[in-house]
């Protein structure tokens, strides 16, 4: 199926794609990202990359890496969709593996966003989990520029959004940097929480400008 969010086309398998092929749910997130860093094109790469990066030189240049084969065939051809295919590289493997590889090449990014699968499915995989994501975050903001912008997403229920904080804070504290919550974001308005169900509460996105003085 063809669709156009925030002025950019895409192409979502509704068939046989992950839930619908498409992650409505992310919707504000990405509209609140468009707005913020127009130039940096971070919308072409669909949520569903575990990572995406994008930087800010005179090609635009974008990268995506996750673990699914089929997620970045998507990406690719997304890209292609909106003229981007020269400038978007996709990377197949895990997504600690390519962060390390990236900071080992010395490359550095003004956006980098993280979108991953829930680290944290039970309650008996929260202090696992909760170190999952703090490495991730640490590991990501490693390849920001001097100032830079980190959208960090969590579908994880049972990860409360002050734990996400606290682990963007301890990422921000461990590079010796600064960081400002610009932007607190959950799941899109067609995605309510019931009151009496917990398990609808389940997104949360934080928008982190992160800098040295």
């Amino acid at each position: 199926m063809l669709l156009e969010e925030n002025g950019v086309r895409f192409v979502a398998p509704v068939l046989d794609g992950q839930k619908t092929g498409w992650f409505y749910d992310h919707r504000a997130n990405r509209a609140w990202l468009t707005a913020w860093s127009p130039a940096s094109g971070c919308s072409t790469c669909s949520a569903t990359s575990a990572a995406g990066a994008c930087r800010r030189r005179p090609r635009r240049q974008r990268g995506a890496a996750d673990a699914s084969e089929a997620a970045l065939e998507r990406v690719a051809e997304n890209a292609a969709l909106n003229g981007l295919h020269e400038q978007v590289a996709v990377g197949h493997g895990d997504v600690f593996e390519a962060l390390t590889a990236l900071r080992a090449e010395g490359e550095r990014f003004d956006v980098v966003v993280l979108d991953p699968p829930a680290f944290i499915k039970k309650r008996k995989d929260i202090t696992n989990g909760e170190r999952a994501y703090a490495r991730l975050n640490r590991e990501a903001m490693r390849l920001l520029g001097r100032d830079g912008l980190l959208l960090s997403a969590s579908c994880s229920m049972h990860l409360a959004e002050e734990r996400l904080v606290e682990c963007v804070r301890g990422a921000v504290r461990h590079q010796d940097r600064h960081g400002q919550i610009l932007y607190r974001g959950g799941q899109a308005g067609d995605h309510p929480i019931h009151p009496a169900i917990p398990e609808t509460a389940y997104l949360k996105a934080l928008g982190v400008r992160v800098f040295r003085n």
